[in-house]
């Protein structure tokens, strides 16, 4: 099987509810969600899951509310703690010794789970797992979130028996790799909620324009202080006739809120939520980093963003915001040179003139593939029913 796989319905010979399926993610949203939003699929779908994951305290309420969906949809959850070095470990040394203890983890659940096939979801948590896998010859399949591939998937690549990808450019780094374009799995509530009835749960005017700020799933520090410096140059009418939703992070969070007050800001200040379905609801223009579930979300919704990318993120966000600059879909700009002018001047042409921000709305819209978490799952599946008929015919 050379280049892109079709997708197709796997043979109906396969017994579902006898299946076992071993899901393994990074411990940050941008991993957990796909994952989660699989397993929930195949559990639905009578398929035994266990979601393995890299249990780090950032992620904590994330979890939180992931734990109480698992238990209500039967989805085993196991966590493996990882933890930042000491100052005085070298930090090679330190992943090398982790990695040692992941890949005996692993191996531990894979000989009690006894899976049928496993997908990867990347980072680094996931080279010691599917390596561990590989051992056992299970069917195997990595999916990769961003627009270019993650070192951990490079690596891995040549390990598996297929790469599901999110956006059809990454196609362009897997020349003889075979690989299928899924999309990218988010959460299945993102783009259901009226915003009338997400008003009503925050306290705000539907009929306003509204700004929405995200710093990722852990906040953003320079992201906020940009934002509040660029809140610093509006004008009375401005602040009149705007209102915002701000999730900050834990740790800017009371800093932003008095900032906000001083200002004479409308709006809400939050450091998290679980009703992110109700905040997409609310934006008309959204301040991001460029992560691949938040540009996912964005086309789901069709919602114009100013992308301003992770810089630390080995190139990754900086493409994923210049995919959807390709279609017009967003504005992006550099952290290190974004001054809170530009992003005013940016939020202000796309809120305040509906065109503009309808035409940007269709563009980002193109980019969404509201079926990803299926045809993610069908493409597990029929990696399963390959390797069944594969040994079936060696026999």
């Amino acid at each position: 099987m050379n280049g892109q796989a079709e997708i197709h319905n796997p043979k109906s010979e396969i017994n579902r509810q006898a299946l076992r399926v071993l899901l393994v993610a990074e411990g940050s949203g941008g991993h957990l969600i796909p994952a989660f939003e699989v397993a929930a699929v195949l559990a639905a779908q009578h398929v035994a899951v266990l979601l393995l994951y890299a249990d780090r305290p950032q992620t904590a309420p994330l979890m939180q509310e992931l734990m109480q969906e698992a238990d209500r949809q039967g989805i085993q959850l196991s966590p493996v703690p990882v933890s930042r070095p000491p100052a005085w470990w070298p930090r090679p040394l330190w992943r090398c010794w982790q990695a040692v203890r992941v890949w005996r983890i692993v191996r531990r659940h894979l000989r009690a789970f006894r899976p049928d096939a496993v997908a990867g979801f990347g980072g680094w948590f996931c080279v010691p797992a599917v390596l561990a896998a590989r051992v056992h010859r299970l069917p195997l399949l990595l999916h990769e979130q961003n627009v270019r591939l993650g070192r951990a998937n490079r690596f891995l690549r040549h390990h598996v028996d297929q790469m599901a990808l999110s956006f059809e450019r990454t196609c362009r780094e897997l020349n003889g790799t075979p690989r299928v374009v899924t999309g990218l799995p988010i959460r299945r509530t993102i783009g259901t909620v009226p915003r009338e009835e997400a008003a009503q749960r925050f306290g705000l005017d539907p009929r306003t324009p509204t700004l929405v700020v995200l710093g990722g799933s852990q906040g953003s520090r320079a992201v906020n202080r940009l934002v509040c410096r660029m809140l610093e140059g509006l004008t009375e009418e401005e602040r009149a006739s705007w209102q915002l939703i701000h999730l900050t992070g834990s740790a800017d969070h009371a800093a932003i809120g008095q900032r906000y007050a001083e200002l004479g800001v409308k709006g809400l200040v939050m450091p998290h939520t679980a009703r992110m379905a109700a905040v997409y609801a609310m934006a008309d223009v959204v301040i991001a980093r460029a992560g691949a579930s938040t540009i996912a979300e964005l086309a789901q919704c069709g919602t114009p963003a100013v992308l301003i990318p992770y810089p630390h993120a080995n190139g990754h966000q900086r493409d994923n915001a210049r995919l959807v600059e390709s279609v017009s879909g967003a504005v992006w700009l550099e952290e290190h040179v974004a001054t809170p002018a530009q992003l005013r001047l940016a939020v202000r042409r796309i809120l305040q003139d509906e065109r503009v921000r309808r035409r940007m709305a269709d563009q980002i819209h193109t980019l969404a593939r509201p079926d990803a978490t299926q045809r993610l799952v069908e493409a597990i599946l029929a990696m399963v029913s390959e390797r069944s008929e594969s040994n079936h015919a060696q026999r």
